[in-house]
């Protein structure tokens, strides 16, 4: 088994809320707005979380400007597995067995 190279440098994306919303794919903004809002608009917002929202986001953000076309057919592969129109692969423990590694 190989590592995938990646030669093209990951974009550079500002670590702010804006910068890192405005660079997420059209349909994962939704999701970043709905969770945002739900650390926001708690009693006491708990800035430990809205850090670790922050970190995870950018993070998918870097991911997808880096490759758009591989972050789009991940998530049609995520979504073919959900509908059952695709069936999973083995299980890690089940590669590991045939190679004669036990967990």
């Amino acid at each position: 088994m190989t590592v995938q190279r990646h030669d093209r440098p990951y974009p550079r994306i500002e670590r702010t809320f804006t910068a890192v919303r405005a660079a997420l794919p059209a349909a994962n903004a939704a999701a970043f707005d709905a969770e945002l809002e739900a650390i926001t608009h708690a009693p006491v917002v708990d800035l430990a979380a809205l850090d670790d929202f922050l970190s995870s986001w950018w993070r998918i953000a870097t991911r997808a400007a880096a490759d758009p076309a591989d972050w789009q057919h991940m998530h049609e592969e995520a979504e073919q597995l959900q509908s059952g129109a695709r069936t999973a692969g083995p299980t890690l423990a089940e590669v590991l067995a045939r190679r004669g590694v036990q967990l």
